[in-house]
C-alpha cells in the first residue's frame, strides 16, 4: 500500500483502541498486522467480494467494527451516499476517509504538457475516478457527509518524494496543501 511515510500516516490517525477494523475498498495490507481485519472489495482476494458500483449495501450487522476504512476508494464511485452510510451503521466508533488532491504541482505539470487526465477527459473505465477531488472540495465533502471530524492529516505525494526529508514533506504538505498534499485523510466519530 505504499510507503512507509504514508502508511504511518495512515496508521497514526487510528486511535489505540481500535481492535476491529473492516477496510472497504483494499485488501488491509498495513492493517492486518495491529487489527482484527475484514476486507472488502471487487478483487477475488478480498474476505468479501464485492463490486461497490453495483451494491454499496454492507453485508455486516450494526456497530460491528471498531473502525470502518474508506481510504482511495470512494472517489471510484459515481455515487457514495449509501457506502458512507453503510459505514456510519457498521462502525462502533469511527471512520477513516482517506481522499485524493488531483490538482498537486506534479499533476498540474502533466497536464501543462498533455500527459495527464486521460481518465477525466477521454472516455469511461470502469474503476478509475468518477468524481474529482481538490484540497477545496475533499473538505466540503466531508464536512456535507460527517459535519465534522477528529483528526485530519495531508500526505505529500509529489515527484521526488522518496528523497526529501519527512519533515520537508510534512511542512510542504500542510503549508501549501493545494500543490503537495496528494492525499488528505480524515477521521470521523460516528458515535
Amino acid at each position: 500500500m505504499g510507503s512507509d511515510y504514508r502508511t504511518n500516516k495512515i496508521l497514526g490517525l487510528i486511535p489505540k483502541e481500535v481492535q476491529t477494523l473492516l477496510d472497504v475498498g483494499s485488501l488491509g495490507n498495513i492493517f492486518n498486522k495491529r487489527f482484527k481485519t475484514t476486507t472488502l472489495d471487487a478483487v477475488e482476494k478480498a474476505d468479501i467480494q464485492q463490486d461497490l458500483n453495483k451494491n454499496q449495501k454492507l453485508p455486516f450487522k450494526d456497530n460491528s467494527f471498531d473502525v470502518v476504512v474508506m481510504n482511495q476508494i470512494l472517489e471510484h464511485l459515481p455515487d457514495c451516499e449509501e457506502i458512507i452510510n453503510e459505514a456510519k451503521r457498521v462502525s462502533r466508533r469511527y471512520i477513516f476517509v482517506g481522499l485524493p488532491n488531483e490538482l498537486i504541482l506534479s499533476n498540474r505539470v502533466r497536464i501543462l504538457l498533455g500527459g495527464f487526465g486521460t481518465q477525466y477527459f477521454t472516455g469511461y473505465s470502469k474503476y478509475d475516478h468518477k468524481q474529482f477531488f481538490v484540497v477545496k472540495t475533499i473538505g466540503d465533502f466531508i464536512k456535507r457527509f460527517f459535519k465534522k471530524y477528529e483528526k485530519k492529516d495531508y500526505v505529500f505525494v509529489g515527484t521526488f518524494g522518496n528523497y526529501l526529508p519527512k519533515s520537508l514533506k510534512d511542512f510542504l504538505s500542510k503549508k501549501i496543501p493545494t500543490l503537495f498534499a496528494g492525499e488528505v485523510y480524515y477521521l470521523i466519530k460516528v458515535k
